[in-house]
């Protein structure tokens, strides 16, 4: 047994004792044992990543300003020291974000998101740290002011792109890094910024555009290219919510198939006006479209108003962040804006809970207050001073508890809880204490997750589900889409009757039935300039020939995030199989890494 399956299987035997142990204890063992297991990832994929691969790769690098005042100022042992403290904060959100500090250069930071260990939506997560990073050096600056003559300053350069990542070096050194006009863009981005700047080029830009607020600036002339650049200067995050994150701006499609799902989900909402409640698992790949079915449901219930709707989504990069799905369901409930003013916060969340549970109000305010980072006036602040660990968790729960029952009370309830599989165990733990409530509340759970790996959180949240309540409990799996299924989706999102049969039919190909993948090699095709809307705008035409389509920069991620979880020979495997061809026999392929192993 290896290292890694000893690992899984103590989370497993851990998870196994969730009604004897403490919920702390059991969070606190695994969290340790996941840490540990993504070490042993990374520092795998990296051995294993020295001979040199081809990647798609965000590149960071982010400039320090300021240590110049400092050294005037503090001697060299207490400036190495300052340096050393802002440099190991910033290294702890790039860390956080599942970034890799490539190296330190001076005052500069350069970091790589998808090397060596790829995530499907590392463009984002790049950003994010650098957005976050801006806040650790406010932080470290009002800590440290009677130290520092003028506060520390960051600016950015950030894009994203191919790569070459490998060994770099001599013969006698080599040193895990990345090369290629990407890194060279994102220097010279970086070198363009101004303090407090975050600069991204046109490729980011393209990948993170839902997710973030941007500045289009004009377009600048930077070394090593021929052609001016189209740079973006990142101004904020946009506020997480439910609902549609994909598609492509200007085009939509109506439902496509899914006939038999949608009628089965219609059936569970008709029941669950009667008075049913019920817990509603809808599973499936990335891209099959879980949140589209979910979002027409909740276009028919709107339209019927029988009920209250409420959503709310985990985040890749939040599977350690305590209660984070769980705040995004409970402020998107509570209408509590992010962007407004902690006193506009304070005041509804204030108004709402005492309008609902006017006797409870105690109870109940300070609990929520305190888990939706909502301050508290010197007196509710004393209900909860005292209290931490587990008897804090289980009072908050008690809140929510209190609260959503109310609510459904009120109107009959929908909550969805959508990408459970990256849920944090603090939320799991909150939306498992929900479940009984189904049975004798006007409650409607919908829980939007991939299939489970096994030992997962999720799996081991679906064991418990179906223990405690099975018997009211569905599950939905999605399968990929037909290919007359595909070709309708194609046909109603460009029009497609007026392409030609050769080229839709590569098209409907490549996405294998995936919806999501199909709007990825559209959106590929339209930004290469592949196809092109005619003068009148009534329909697409081809505007160059296509054989065949490569894989857009959107699904890189995607794929290349399930090829570094395998152990290091079946990577390489895949990475052979790969360079025959999609369809090879067993012995040829055994014949090629035969001859690679005498080789090397």
């Amino acid at each position: 047994m290896t290292d890694r399956q000893s690992i899984e299987q103590a989370i497993v035997a851990i998870q196994s004792q969730r009604q004897a142990l403490e919920p702390t204890v059991i969070e606190t063992s695994i969290e340790a044992l996941q840490h540990r297991l993504t070490h042993m990832q990374t520092t795998k994929v990296t051995r294993s990543a020295m001979k040199g691969e081809r990647r798609h790769v965000t590149v960071m690098f982010a400039d320090i300003s300021g240590f110049t005042a400092m050294s005037e100022k503090l001697d060299p042992e207490e400036v190495r020291g300052m340096i050393n403290g802002c440099f190991e904060l910033l290294g702890d959100v790039i860390d956080r974000y599942g970034g890799h500090i490539d190296k330190f250069i001076g005052d500069e930071i350069m970091a790589l998101f998808g090397a060596p260990v790829a995530h499907e939506n590392d463009p984002e997560r790049a950003l994010r740290a650098a957005l976050d990073m801006m806040v650790a050096l406010d932080e470290f600056n009002h800590h440290h002011a009677d130290k520092i003559p003028k506060p520390l300053a960051l600016h950015f350069g950030i894009n994203s792109g191919l790569v070459i990542a490998g060994g770099i070096g001599t013969s006698q050194r080599q040193d895990y890094s990345v090369m290629g006009d990407t890194v060279n863009l994102a220097a010279r981005l970086e070198d363009l910024s101004e303090s407090g700047e975050i600069l991204v080029g046109e490729a980011t830009y393209r990948l993170t555009a839902p997710f973030f607020e941007f500045d289009a600036l004009k377009p600048v002339k930077v070394k090593g290219k021929a052609q001016p650049v189209q740079v973006y200067r990142l101004l904020k995050a946009k506020a997480i919510l439910g609902g549609q994150l994909r598609g492509i701006d200007g085009l939509s499609s109506p439902l496509v198939g899914r006939v038999e799902e949608l009628s089965s989900l219609k059936a569970i909402l008709q029941r669950f006006y009667e008075g049913q409640g019920r817990v509603v698992s809808v599973t499936g790949d990335v891209g099959l479209g879980k949140s589209r079915l979910i979002e027409e449901l909740n276009r028919i219930c709107a339209q019927e108003g029988h009920a209250q709707w409420v959503d709310g989504r985990a985040l890749s990069f939040g599977e350690e962040a305590s209660y984070l799905v769980a705040r995004d369901v409970l402020r998107n409930m509570l209408g509590l804006d992010l962007d407004s003013s902690i006193t506009a916060r304070e005041t509804t969340l204030r108004s709402t809970v005492k309008a609902l549970l006017p006797d409870q109000f105690a109870d109940v305010y300070p609990f929520l207050a305190h888990l939706l980072d909502v301050p508290l006036e010197d007196g509710l602040a004393q209900r909860i001073k005292y209290l931490e660990g587990e008897a804090l968790h289980e009072r908050i729960i008690q809140a929510v508890n209190t609260y959503i029952t109310a609510t459904s009370r009120q109107k009959p309830l929908v909550m969805v809880w959508e990408d459970l599989h990256w849920a944090d165990p603090s939320s799991l733990h909150l939306l498992e204490s929900l479940l009984p409530f189904t049975k004798d509340h006007s409650l409607l759970l919908f829980l939007i997750y991939r299939p489970p790996v096994p030992g997962s959180r999720i799996t081991q949240f679906q064991k418990r589900l179906q223990a405690e309540v099975g018997d009211v409990s569905t599950i939905i799996e999605l399968a990929p889409l037909t290919q007359a299924e595909s070709g309708q989706l194609l046909d109603n999102l460009l029009g497609a009757e007026t392409l030609p049969h050769n080229m839709k039919q590569v098209m409907i190909s490549k996405a294998e039935g995936n919806p999501f993948y199909l709007e990825e090699v559209i959106r590929s095709l339209i930004n290469s300039g592949a196809i092109a809307r005619s003068v009148d705008n009534h329909h697409w035409q081809v505007m160059t020939g296509i054989d065949d389509i490569s894989l857009p920069d959107t699904l890189q991620g995607v794929i290349m995030s399930r090829i570094d979880q395998l152990d290091p020979e079946t990577k390489r495997l895949l990475q052979v199989a790969a360079v025959i061809g999609r369809n090879f026999s067993h012995q040829v392929l055994s014949q090629v890494v035969e001859t690679l192993q005498v080789e090397n």
